[in-house]
């Protein structure tokens, strides 16, 4: 690796923790925009993160060359995966192990057969965001019975692995519908009809979906909040077709949120295309694009609760290198979600600063045997 390369990764980390700094600090201020019982885990948790990079950078890891983590993504395209794939190989370079990527498209055909490629290639863990709960672990399962050890992240399995880093998925909703009950009554709305973009296929979507929901229940029961109408969509051409429909069916809408980064950015696109720039938009999930959106006086973009990609892609590979040097990794690892509002645009700044350079993958960091 040159010397660039490793200037690179270092200026990432240090705009990480830069921006978890202000980000604690702002939840400390008094900011009400996170679920109750997520707050103390908040604070630990970056807490904790910032501690163990800086630990991690000081290691002798001399001991870990020739090591191998497989690491299978349902996707390596976007600000989001960018960042995972980051974090994975930051941690990869910090340990001193080399990381062998394999991107399964969202196909779980794809996702099988990468899972054997590094298997017959050799890897010494794997790190995986499962593409589905249930078909999914015939592979991983097979993976376990080789003595190899499995680090999923983002989504869920049903079949015991080593580590499982992720979010607290209901909190990731819940937040952003915590806001929305505070902006309604902070400008005295008396009734908002709302479209809901959500997601019927993943376990960590659903429960995104739920969470906003139970969110709001108090205001929609009150006949304050009208859900006119709910839809699923994944990706962003799902997402602009899906959301143009339903506000030329609901002209009267005022309200959309939306359950993941690509259907944001394809609601976003969608009022713009139907000349609605007066419609709130509210989602999941923050970006490069979505904080110029929020910043866009043009735009009614409020509030996006996000989780933090980067951390989720380093702590995957730090337990599983744990995990094969026969240490105790931890079991569940939930990385801590954050609120960014329009009311705090110094926040979303800081955000884009952190982030220019954050959502840069490079592909010298990971030998990827597949596209």
């Amino acid at each position: 690796m040159t010397h660039n390369l490793i200037g690179y990764q270092h200026l990432r980390k240090s705009l990480v923790l830069m921006l978890a700094a202000v980000m604690m600090a702002f939840m400390l201020s008094g900011c009400s925009n996170n679920v109750e019982e997520s707050e103390p885990d908040l604070s630990k948790e970056v807490k904790e993160f910032n501690e163990s990079i800086t630990k991690v950078g000081a290691e002798d890891t001399s001991a870990n060359e020739g090591l191998v983590i497989g690491s299978v993504n349902m996707g390596m395209n976007g600000e989001w995966f960018s960042e995972v794939l980051n974090g994975i190989n930051d941690a990869a370079d910090d340990q001193g192990v080399t990381v062998k990527m394999f991107d399964s498209e969202n196909d779980i055909n794809k996702e099988r057969e990468g899972i054997q490629k590094l298997l017959d290639e050799g890897m010494d863990a794997l790190v995986i965001s499962p593409l589905d709960s249930t078909g999914s672990v015939e592979m991983i399962k097979k993976v376990k019975e080789k003595g190899i050890p499995v680090v999923i992240w983002n989504t869920t399995l049903n079949y015991e692995v080593d580590t499982a880093v992720g979010v607290n998925s209901n909190a990731l909703g819940a937040d952003t519908g915590k806001y929305v009950c505070e902006y309604i009554k902070a400008n005295r709305i008396d009734n908002v009809k709302m479209i809901i973009i959500d997601n019927r296929n993943y376990d960590v979507g659903i429960a995104r979906c739920e969470g906003f929901r139970s969110s709001i229940r108090d205001l929609r029961d009150e006949g304050i909040i009208d859900v006119i109408a709910e839809a699923p969509a994944e990706t962003f051409d799902a997402s602009v077709d899906t959301t143009k429909k339903l506000i030329k069916d609901h002209p009267d809408t005022t309200m959309i949120w939306a359950w993941n980064q690509p259907s944001l950015l394809g609601a976003i696109e969608a009022v713009k295309q139907a000349k609605r720039t007066d419609i709130v938009i509210m989602g999941t999930d923050m970006s490069m694009e979505l904080a110029n959106d929020m910043l866009d006086d043009d735009l009614n973009v409020y509030a996006i609760t996000t989780q933090m990609p980067y951390n989720m892609g380093y702590k995957s590979v730090i337990n599983a290198v744990k995990a094969i040097k026969g240490e105790k990794p931890e079991k569940n690892v939930i990385i801590p979600v954050e609120t960014y509002t329009r009311d705090n645009k110094e926040l979303v700044e800081r955000y884009l600063e952190a982030h220019q350079d954050l959502v840069m993958y490079k592909a010298e960091y990971g030998k990827v045997i597949s596209k």
